[in-house]
């Protein structure tokens, strides 16, 4: 898998649920890439601001 391949499926796996061998080919690319394991840790974290955010708005 090359990177291109692996952020694209980063970005889905907040959308949908990937199947068991985009899993297990995202997961063998993030071993060795740093640069998507980074890229994953961005996801998450901007996804927890985003629903923090929106909890926030919400109690106003």
């Amino acid at each position: 898998m090359r990177c291109r391949q692996a952020t694209r499926m980063i970005s889905e796996s907040h959308e949908r649920s990937l199947d068991i061998q985009e899993k297990v080919g995202l997961k063998v690319h993030l071993v060795t890439c740093p640069h998507c394991r980074r890229f994953q840790r961005n996801c998450e974290t901007l996804s927890e601001m985003m629903k923090q955010f929106r909890d926030a708005e919400n109690h106003l």
